[in-house]
């Protein structure tokens, strides 16, 4: 069973939401999907264990033609329909051998696309994820191009819709090891055009107090770097392993994949917030996660839609 890429869209690539945990210690980005919350969820709705690889797209999808009936899951704001009909983001719907899906732009930087059974690729250093700075993993360490092909597993059910919800309002952070957190509140901020899966960089205020040089120094997801010329970066999932800037402070682990799903240009604030918020905030995404209604088996029209045209 195979999916045929006709068009790539602007980024698209294979990950899975939790990369290589167990290599930083020999200087392997963890890599994986930005907004690792967001792929377990479509993860799930097509009845996945959380890990499988998946498809991460980036500001506008691809064109994608299934050779085989499959059952697939988008968790992301972008435009999407199969054979012309719309579909419905968080809830699995079933495909007919034949059918096309087409992704495009939308309200989020990235989406994930899961397909019932996972994608068949095979794991380098334990994850299937794309580490595009390195070439490795993933499919041949690349991007997808127009031709390519895509192996997948069967699904073993009709799929699951969401219920729960995303949390909303300023991003929140906790302080870092390094003065100037109280700089990165009470003021707006833009996304900037110097935005990949490394990390995005922010416009706004220069933050004079936190400017400097550091010895080296692990840096986790989410953390806040601010480089000599005082414009915040957010780590995402390929930064590197170490740095040497000022951290003044970490999105909190429920946040982050918040932060990867804006486009540049949009604006966003921080809030402070305490390490036992941070992680009673983690709490509720966990429980949000899995706040799943299961679908009817889908009817013999062969296109098993699921969920409505709203």
């Amino acid at each position: 069973m195979s999916i045929e890429v006709v068009e790539p869209g602007i980024l698209t690539t294979v990950q899975d939401p939790f990369g290589r945990r167990d290599w930083r210690h020999v200087g392997v980005p963890v890599g994986g999907a930005a907004d690792p919350w967001g792929a377990r969820l479509a993860n799930r709705l097509v009845g996945n264990p959380d890990g499988a690889a998946l498809l991460e797209l980036t500001l506008a999808g691809p064109t994608l033609r299934f050779t085989e009936p499959a059952l697939l899951a988008l968790v992301g704001e972008m435009v999407a329909t199969v054979d012309g009909l719309p579909l419905r983001s968080r809830a699995a719907r079933a495909v007919r051998a034949g059918a096309q899906l087409s992704i495009g732009e939308g309200l989020d930087a990235r989406a994930y696309l899961a397909i019932g059974g996972g994608l068949e690729i095979d794991p380098l250093l334990g994850s299937a994820a794309t580490d595009l700075r390195s070439g490795f993993g993933g499919l041949d360490g690349r991007a997808l191009r127009a031709g390519d092909r895509l192996g997948h597993g069967v699904a073993t059910g009709p799929g699951f819709r969401w219920r729960g919800a995303e949390p909303t309002g300023p991003i929140r952070i906790v302080p870092g090891p390094h003065r100037g957190v109280e700089g990165l509140t009470g003021t707006t901020w833009r996304i900037g055009q110097e935005a990949d899966r490394a990390g995005v960089r922010l416009d706004g205020p220069r933050l004079e107090g936190a400017i400097g040089e550091i010895p080296s120094m692990g840096l986790p997801l989410g953390a806040i770097q601010v480089p000599p010329d005082g414009r915040p970066i957010v780590m995402l999932a390929d930064r590197p392993v170490t740095g040497g800037y000022p951290v003044p402070a970490v999105v909190i682990g429920a946040d982050f994949g918040r932060v990867a799903r804006l486009r540049p240009g949009d604006e966003l604030r921080f809030a402070s917030a305490s390490v036992e918020e941070a992680r009673s905030a983690l709490r509720r995404a966990e429980d949000e996660v899995a706040a799943l209604e299961a679908l009817e088996a889908p009817g013999d029209d062969g296109l098993g839609w699921a969920g409505s045209h709203r």
